[in-house]
């Protein structure tokens, strides 16, 4: 009996390798160990850039829905018809015969001064946040207005 199981297991031995252990990560291997490094370079650049725009668009609807809100409606609507009927006003002081020559108001953070001489109506802009001055000639005598 002792014979019939060494002849049995003696072949097995005979092909046998020797066991050798290998990590199969490549951080204590080192094979493949770039590739993986770029691999979690880049989850972790996606992931971050995904949290960015995440929050930039939450600050979007933010801004947005507060620009929505009834009463923020209402004061934008007013104030664009406060400065149409203000444009309206200085545009016919401007070209009114009997009007004045010169004149000057100022305008949250801007003072518009302007002066009107026979052939031109000058509009100079000062910009008090920047310090810059804009000048708006408007030639009078190329321009045809109808009588009122």
């Amino acid at each position: 009996m002792y014979k019939l199981l060494l002849c049995v297991i003696l072949p097995v031995t005979l092909f046998a390798n020797e066991l050798k252990f290998q990590f199969k990560s490549p951080m204590f291997s080192g094979v493949g160990y770039s590739s993986h490094i770029l691999n979690i370079e880049n989850i972790s650049f996606t992931r971050k850039s995904n949290i960015a725009e995440e929050a930039e668009a939450l600050a979007l609807q933010l801004s947005l829905a507060t620009a929505r809100e009834p009463v923020n409606v209402f004061m934008t609507n007013l104030q664009s018809r406060i400065y149409s009927e203000l444009t309206k006003q200085i545009t016919e002081q401007l070209f009114a015969e009997d009007g004045d020559s010169t004149g000057s108001f100022t305008l949250e953070d801007s003072t518009i001064n302007w002066s009107q001489s026979s052939d031109n109506i000058t509009l100079d802009v000062y910009d008090s946040l920047t310090g810059s001055t804009t000048s708006i000639i408007i030639p009078i005598g190329s321009l045809y207005l109808p009588a009122p």
